[in-house]
């Protein structure tokens, strides 16, 4: 799959005195911890904002009044826990160093920030208004703050959470209006079901050790009043049925997530079916209400409103309090708190399940990996880091999707993996399932016939010996980036023992790291030359240059690469950045990629 590579590693004294960017850890999150024989210590969190919205910081124990079950409880333990860590970035600073790879551990540092659209929800001509709200949203977020688009029914708009903020307001631009006029209650039915699930799989996947903010777009949600109703009634299924166990489904995993749940509602008159109207606003408030928060109505001027998510949600406190075991029974309670500091407003979620004792969660990980690859949910319980990218280095010529995976630790083998291809709507379009001797590579390396260019999602899911189970999804275009006839496919990094190549997602004790990136279109009678520099930003100035190599094509596949001493480079990111010429004229494409290099 990788060409032979025969060149001397190249010297580069600069690299010593690059300024690497240094890796932190994620910070501890409290949850649930034992507290002596037959007791546990159970964790509420809530907010207390001043009357501009913004996070009154220094609270004190003495000062918060915690009922539970209309108990009032002793606070044991109270933390405030910081959502943003660092300022806004002005605009002419450096564009942020790209991740090296996609991973399904909790990030260090900032918030995440999901932003559900119910694209059936907004009328032809009524995409402004969601787009420039989702807009405000995210220009004021913090740059650490990770930001993710999912239309429920798929297809332009999505984008993984991403520090890219770039790539997500391109996202939210390519939202669209797929409503229809006069819709039924079946309709809304149906729509409030695919709402559900889409809502559930987004819980499911938050991470306790990661503040996190939902953003649920839509005008309307079948209330649990009508969903009650029918369920008294005895009537028949309808093909979108919903049950109240399906809303207290929803209801355990929005308050077991810990996320702040927001709900902005689309307001369209022009909607006369009758599932609109007065029920469908209930629906949404019940859901909104969750966590404590108010239907935010997209009319008029809502940028103040908008920009208040940002600031409300950069910081919480979790206050722990002491269960007896009588009280462990999985039960649903009801909470209560209050602060006696004047001008002092407190959001909570209105409901806290005490867990069973004894209770563990199920291990839905024991599931096949093809049986993950359709979840929604992403599952962590196995720790998994990976990277996909475009690739003509086959013998067909053909474009191809190539995948490099690996555990989280390097002790760990995968005993089952598979890798699927979706499409915007959702179905696969390729997939890969790994054989035993493939799993026993690190890296794990898949390769996927590419369909047709376009934006895509990979799933990657694996299985450990244990049974634990993980997944990880990167977004992907493709394609080739192009200049002409040029293009210019992505930059790889790995490591050469002898004249074979392996690709890495990180470093840790390899002597020298290859950057390998493939060109088609030249002539063969071309000059094509290629320069490898290396900067502390995807943007910033090189603080190093490296000359690279670029062998004579095969098949019109030209290949540039370069190797360069990492070993005493000390642990930390750096950016790698590719630069071609053809006949003395640089190529506008330039792949970049971030080197990291860990510790043993």
């Amino acid at each position: 799959m990788y060409p032979a590579l025969a060149r001397p590693v190249a010297t580069l004294s600069a690299l010593l005195s690059l300024p690497v960017i240094a890796l932190t850890t994620a910070p501890w999150w409290p949850s649930e911890a034992k507290q002596g024989e037959g007791s546990t210590i159970v964790a509420v969190d809530f907010r207390a904002l001043a009357r501009d919205g913004t996070p009154v910081l220094d609270l004190k124990p003495e000062e918060i009044v915690l009922k539970v079950g209309g108990r009032v409880r002793d606070i044991m333990a109270l933390e405030l826990m910081r959502a943003v860590s660092g300022e806004k970035a002005s605009p002419k600073a450096p564009a942020p160093m790209p991740p090296p790879f996609v991973t399904n551990s909790p990030p260090a540092g900032g918030r995440e920030v999901m932003l559900v659209v119910d694209e059936e929800a907004i009328a032809l001509g009524g995409e402004a208004p969601v787009r420039n709200a989702l807009g405000q949203l995210v220009s004021a977020l913090s740059p650490v703050d990770r930001v993710g688009v999912l239309p429920v029914r798929g297809g332009a708009g999505n984008a993984s959470p991403t520090t890219r903020h770039d790539r997500v307001l391109a996202a939210i631009a390519a939202l669209s209006a797929r409503a229809t006029r006069g819709e039924t209650a079946a309709d809304a039915a149906c729509r409030t079901r695919t709402n559900l699930h889409a809502l559930l799989g987004v819980f499911e996947s938050v991470a306790l050790s990661v503040p996190t903010a939902v953003v649920f777009v839509s005008n309307g949600f079948t209330p649990p009043t009508v969903i009650e109703n029918i369920a008294r009634a005895g009537g028949p299924a309808g093909p979108c049925e919903i049950t109240p166990r399906d809303l207290e489904n929803l209801t355990k995993i929005v308050v077991a997530s810990r996320a702040h749940f927001f709900v902005l509602q689309v307001i369209d008159d022009t909607m006369s079916g009758a599932a609109t109207g007065s029920e469908m606003t209930g629906g949404l408030e019940h859901v909104a209400g969750l966590t404590g928060n108010a239907v935010i109505r997209l009319i008029g001027e809502s940028e103040r409103a908008i920009k208040r998510i940002a600031s409300e949600t950069s910081a919480y406190y979790l206050a722990a309090f002491e269960v007896s075991a009588q009280e462990r029974t999985g039960a649903t309670h009801r909470v209560e708190v209050t602060v006696t500091r004047q001008g002092v407003e407190v959001r909570a979620r209105p409901t806290l399940v005490i867990p069973k004792a004894g209770a563990r969660p199920a291990k839905a990980e024991s599931l096949k990996p093809r049986d993950m690859l359709a979840l929604a949910k992403v599952f962590r319980t196995l720790p998994l880091r990976a990277r996909a990218y475009t690739s003509r280095l086959s013998p067909d010529g053909k474009l191809k999707v190539v995948v490099v995976f690996e555990p989280g630790d390097s002790s760990v083998r995968f005993t089952e993996a598979a890798v699927a291809l979706f499409d915007g709507g959702g179905k696969a379009r390729a997939q890969w399932t790994g054989q035993p001797g493939e799993l026993k590579q690190t890296p794990v390396i898949a390769a996927l016939n590419g369909p047709a260019a376009g934006s895509y999602r990979v799933r990657v899911a694996a299985v450990d010996a244990s049974g634990d189970g993980g997944t990880v999804d990167q977004d992907i275009t493709v394609e080739i980036a192009k200049q002409g006839a040029v293009s210019v496919g992505e930059l790889v990094l790995g490591a050469q023992s002898g004249n074979s190549f392996t690709p890495r997602l990180q470093f840790v004790d390899e002597p020298a790291a290859v950057a390998l990136v493939e060109i088609v279109g030249p002539p063969k009678t071309a000059t094509v030359s290629a320069n490898f520099e290396l900067a502390g930003s995807e943007d910033g100035p090189a603080l190093g240059t490296l000359a690279g190599t670029v062998p004579a094509p095969r098949e019109g596949l030209w290949t540039a690469f370069v190797a360069f001493p990492i070993g005493p480079m000390p642990p930390g990111d750096v950016v790698v950045r590719a630069v071609i010429s053809v006949d003395g004229q640089p190529v506008a494409a330039r792949p970049v990629r971030t080197l990291r290099k860990v510790a043993r």
